[in-house]
């Protein structure tokens, strides 16, 4: 089973670790920019890789973790007719955007499709007691829907136990699979 991730930036970089850490075998992970500085106390790369691809570095922060994953990059800016295309073979998306538009897109892309969709709506600020997980149809999302980070800081921990919950989701359905 393939999971695929769009977006890698403090979710999707997350998710992906998480999931190489409980042994995922084939991941893709879509996303076009590169590592910042002013990103790494949220995401899951280091000083090192600042200016790298996004891709290249998670790929090996990954491959450090479980050198048997297999992960399929693909670096692109997602766009609304490409979507389908992207994820075509993965069972499972996660999306890990950060613009409301675009998070919207991936929902609408797959709702009703059968692929499980794991998304987040709420990421920002410190209420870390709000988060929760709402399941519509094949669609689960995380957060507590209310502090996007165009009014509420961006805080680490949070970021963090939305992307373990979403990886939770994740690696729950991935077992129900293997176990049919």
């Amino acid at each position: 089973m393939k999971i695929g991730i769009a977006g890698i930036g403090g979710i999707g970089s997350n998710v992906a670790r998480l999931l190489a850490q409980g042994r995922v075998k084939e991941i893709r992970i879509v996303d076009f920019d590169r590592v910042e500085i002013s990103n790494l106390n949220r995401q899951f790369y280091f000083f090192s890789q600042v200016g790298e691809k996004k891709t290249d570095s998670l790929e090996k922060n990954l491959k450090e973790i479980f050198p048997g994953m297999c992960i399929e990059k693909i670096e692109k800016k997602i766009k609304s007719k490409d979507v389908r295309d992207l994820f075509s073979g993965c069972s499972i998306v996660v999306e890990g955007f950060d613009d409301e538009i675009l998070k919207k897109m991936i929902v609408e892309q797959f709702c009703g499709t059968g692929k499980v969709v794991v998304s987040a709506s709420g990421i920002a600020g410190k209420n870390m007691d709000a988060v929760t997980t709402k399941k519509m149809g094949n669609c689960h999302i995380v957060g507590d829907f209310i502090s996007g980070q165009d009014k509420f800081s961006l805080f680490p921990p949070k970021i963090a136990m939305v992307a373990s919950i979403m990886a939770g989701i994740v690696l729950r359905y991935a077992k129900e699979k293997t176990d049919e």
